[in-house]
């Protein structure tokens, strides 16, 4: 088939990442499973906790391993790139480097990408706690309604999907271009308050307090956006995407989705405070009208104290 070596070698190394295991099954022979394996390249985002990170690996592996008598035999790593949220879409949206991501939903995203529409971690990125100066807890502390958290100024990504609903809610939002970028903005008081998921918001507190030694965790309140963290599939992959949605399901029926979850966040429930915090609800117009919101087994909620 191919003249020479170096023909060969070159043909391979035009290849995509995600197609060279199944081009090294072929060239050992065994072509019947390298065109059944099913190649996940998941990616490493930098806006992502090392925590939130292990959840949707081990979540990832357990829906592969649960869909695999159905489907057969698979692949799955993590890409060892960092990509901010718009070049990521357009490494998806090729399909090449990566296909995989857990990402808060949009707009944008559900209508370019394949979503599979079963909240990753039962919707606990839903609430949102804010980093902040330690010296303006007392004002936080003060604010008992919606309005008068309004009056305080925000700090959010250009390119997330929840600062448009922050906008549309009234909230003044002063916007930077990555994660690093707003920990600065909020050391040198260019905004009052950074809403974080509850892993973000613990985990970059401990990353960034010894250049911010006066950063904090919140204490007394959180934001409650409907706003689904889901796995994305890219490059027109419909299989990978019906798989995996069908592994998520079998992880649900046996109770295991649940498992996970409660094994990953519990501890950090509990750390963050959240029966303890008043909940200010946002409503989220951005939402899609295809948001499983009526169906209870995918989320969770924060018990009222007492319960």
């Amino acid at each position: 088939m191919w003249k020479n070596w170096t023909s060969w070698r070159s043909a391979i190394l035009r290849l995509s990442p995600i197609k060279w295991s199944a081009c090294l099954l072929a060239l050992l022979g065994w072509q019947g499973a390298a065109c059944a394996l099913d190649v996940y390249v998941l990616d490493m985002n930098s806006s992502k906790s090392s925590f939130s990170d292990s959840h949707t690996q081990k979540l990832v592996t357990a829906a592969l391993e649960a869909s695999s008598a159905k489907y057969g035999p698979y692949e799955f790593r993590v890409a060892p790139l960092r990509m901010e949220r718009d070049r990521l879409l357009q490494e998806m949206l090729k399909g090449e480097l990566v296909n995989l991501s857990g990402q808060v939903t949009s707009q944008e995203w559900e209508q370019k990408l394949i979503p599979i529409r079963i909240p990753i971690d039962k919707g606990i990125s839903c609430y949102r706690i804010s980093l902040i100066d330690s010296r303006n807890q007392d004002l936080f502390s003060a604010a008992r309604t919606l309005e008068q958290l309004k009056s305080m100024t925000l700090g959010a990504g250009r390119q997330w999907s929840l600062t448009g609903t922050y906008k549309q809610a009234g909230f003044h939002v002063v916007e930077g271009t990555t994660s690093a970028g707003l920990h600065s903005m909020l050391a040198a008081g260019r905004f009052q308050h950074f809403p974080r998921a509850i892993d973000e918001a613990i985990y970059e507190q401990a990353a960034y307090v010894p250049n911010f030694p006066t950063l904090s965790v919140e204490r007394s309140f959180a934001l409650y956006v409907p706003s689904p963290r889901y796995f994305f599939l890219g490059g027109g992959q419909r299989r990978l995407a019906q798989r995996l949605e069908y592994g998520l399901q079998q992880l649900i029926a046996d109770g295991r989705f649940d498992h996970l979850f409660h094994e990953s966040y519990d501890g950090l429930i509990e750390k963050a405070g959240l029966r303890k915090r008043r909940i200010f609800h946002i409503d989220n117009p951005l939402l899609s009208p295809q948001t499983p919101l009526s169906n209870k087994a995918y989320w969770y909620r924060v018990p009222a104290q007492g319960e």
